[in-house]
């Protein structure tokens, strides 16, 4: 019998004429095989002229009825009644048989057969005898569908029941947890993720809660970019919405191989409302959890605004809520386009599975190819604790999800972020006991108004791709013990090509120019740099053509706006021939580093503000100057 795609067959998919059965018919006379070729349709029949051809057929594809001639192959074919029944337990078998076979066809009917026709037969008692059985499946189904709406209905009261509960939730996020839960329960959903509203003057949305193979879904976004992820991985939309109430949305994602089990929801590449097949029960339950969903977030999201400072921090850290934090942030842009005011923001992320620096770290290739160091991941909760220690009292640092934190800083223009970004690595560094190592679990990206964008969603964006970047940084694969200048700049030079993601934004790139188009390099890079404002350079500089003295020329006079170290590292072990230059400007970072051998400069350049601070604080400190405060 064909199935629905649930397995479970549906009156008001398929009425009873419409099921289709595997008829066998084991006869060998042809006005019989012509009688059945006339009644039973040509894709439900299957013929057999002989009984070892019936055996065969039957083993490749159980019939649901069996016509089966007892004559055949003197007495055979009563035993073939006995055999079918047991490759084939469900099916139900006729015996045909002529007045003078009367006796074998009783025999048939004690063995398992359904009744016993005489031969020859009429077109009705075939049609009769099929239809018995049609009719029999049928019932079966319609009682099994039952079973399963009434078990189904059963479930239905205690996820409704559930729902009910949310509005006793600890606060949103526990209550969208328990939403993920219950309609990937309801629906039979892959995963699911929900994100809500962060206030009346955002069109931001949250991630909340997520359940089952999402990660990949962003932490936030304005509808637009929530809709649109939907409509590249192909989830459901389910809106929580109710009137002119909006909490936010539910994204579904179906399990693979499996129809749509989610009607009348919202399509992500249409305003429209489609119901790929209909399930009224399935139906009904989506929109009344929906509703029920979205009643009790309102709730819980109106007694956080009126709890006030309660709603403003997160309670698993010191950090404040993302929805606090897009408040300020809100009021902060507001701000600084009616003033002309800067502020920058930061994302950081903790990788849980970035692997520690080894205690030995020894020359680069030995720590490439040993043995992985044991992962000891950095706690978020303590992380947290080290940051807010690290940034100053007007800074809001907001918790986003388990291992995301976002930092708002006021006032706050791009020189000062790269300042707070090298206090919060120092810091976490610190923390570990592990002064002057740069903790690779920790990414951090920054991104300043107006430079890098106008709007929140913008610059998270901005920052977001800048902290993914830094996984590339080259700073990652020197061992920062207390090696000589010379012996790092040969590291970088040699290891550079060795980066893990040649394409990334840090990623260094290799130079190999002279001496002219080096300085003519540095001479763009600088000039680019001050289009921004506040600019600080650190460059080397000796008598002879060097990209110090070019960078000095271009600057002329002091300026208020830029800081400038040109310093002469000929004195340093193994520096007598180095060339390089560190820019940090409001809108991005710089570095190049090189050996001049011969009139041309050989080594590598990154737009990596790790690789600047770095070069910089060693060049500083080879120079007898400490170059950050």
């Amino acid at each position: 019998m064909t199935a629905s795609p649930e397995g479970v067959w549906s009156p008001s998919r398929a009425p009873v004429h419409e099921i289709s059965l595997k008829v066998l018919a084991v006869i060998a006379d042809e006005a019989t095989h012509t009688l059945f070729s006339r009644v039973i349709p040509s894709d439900e029949l299957m013929f057999a002229s002989d009984l070892a051809e019936g055996i065969a057929l039957a083993e490749s594809g159980p019939p649901d009825v069996a016509f089966v001639d007892v004559g055949l192959g003197d007495g055979a074919g009563l035993a073939m009644v006995h055999h079918l029944k047991a490759i084939a337990p469900e099916a139900t078998v006729f015996a045909l048989a002529t007045r003078a076979e009367l006796e074998s066809g009783a025999h048939a009917v004690a063995l398992g057969g359904a009744g016993l026709f005489l031969l020859p037969l009429g077109g009705d008692e075939v049609l009769n005898a099929v239809g018995s059985v049609r009719l029999r499946f049928a019932e079966r189904a319609l009682r099994m569908q039952l079973e399963h709406e009434s078990a189904r209905s059963a479930r239905a009261a205690g996820w409704i029941a559930r729902v009910a509960e949310l509005a006793d939730a600890r606060d949103r996020n526990a209550a969208a947890q328990q939403v993920a839960e219950v309609f990937v329960e309801a629906t039979a959903a892959a995963a699911a993720a929900v994100y809500l509203t962060l206030g009346e003057r955002s069109n931001e949305l949250a991630r909340s809660a997520l359940s089952g193979p999402l990660d990949r879904a962003p932490a936030y976004g304005t509808e637009a970019d929530i809709l649109d992820f939907a409509r590249r991985e192909q989830l459901i939309v389910v809106p929580l919405a109710l009137r002119k109430l909006t909490a936010g949305h539910l994204l579904l994602q179906k399990e693979p191989g499996r129809s749509s089990a989610f009607p009348s929801v919202r399509r992500p590449d249409s305003g429209s409302i489609s119901t790929p097949r209909r399930a009224p029960l399935l139906d009904g339950l989506v929109k009344l959890l929906a509703t029920q969903a979205t009643t009790a977030l309102a709730l819980l999201a109106e007694r956080e605004r009126s709890a006030g400072g309660a709603a403003m921090k997160d309670p698993t850290s010191s950090a404040y809520s993302f929805a606090y934090y897009v408040d300020v942030a809100g009021r902060e842009i507001d701000k600084a386009k009616r003033y002309g005011r800067r502020f920058t923001i930061a994302t950081i992320v903790i990788e849980p599975d970035a692997p520690a620096a080894p205690e030995r770290p020894g020359d680069l290739a030995f720590w490439r190819s040993a043995p992985a160091a044991p992962s000891s991941a950095l706690n978020p909760g303590q992380v947290a604790e080290h940051l807010l220690r690290a940034v100053r009292d007007t800074d809001i640092l907001a918790r986003v999800d388990e291992n995301e934190f976002h930092l708002l800083m006021p006032e706050t223009a791009g020189l000062e972020a790269h300042a707070c970004h090298r206090r919060m690595l120092s810091r976490v560094a610190g923390s570990e006991k592990r002064a002057g190592y740069l903790p690779k679990g920790l990414l951090v990206g920054v991104a300043t108004f107006p430079h890098d964008g106008q709007g929140l969603a913008q610059l998270l964006r901005v920052a977001r791709r800048r902290a993914e970047a830094t996984k590339s940084s080259i700073v990652h694969r020197i061992p920062q013990d207390r090696r000589s200048l010379g012996e790092i700049f040969g590291m970088l030079v040699r290891e550079a090509p060795a980066a893990e993601d040649p394409v990334a934004i840090a990623a260094p790139r290799p130079l190999d120019l002279s001496v002219a188009d080096t300085v003519l390099l540095a001479t763009s890079v600088v000039k680019n740099a001050l289009r921004g404002g506040a600019v600080f350079i650190l460059v080397a500089h000796h008598d002879r053509l060097s990209l110090g003295a070019e960078v000095r020329a271009l600057l002329g006079q002091s300026r208020e706006d830029v800081v400038l170290h040109a310093l002469d590292l000929r004195s340093s072990p193994g520096c007598d021939d180095i060339e390089a230059l560190c820019v940090l400007a409001e809108h991005g970072a710089y570095a190049l580093v090189g050996r001049n051998q011969g009139g041309f400069v050989r080594g590598i350049h990154a737009a990596d503000p790790l690789l600047a601070d770095f070069l910089a604080e060693r060049l500083g400190r080879a120079a007898g100057l400490r170059v950050f405060g």
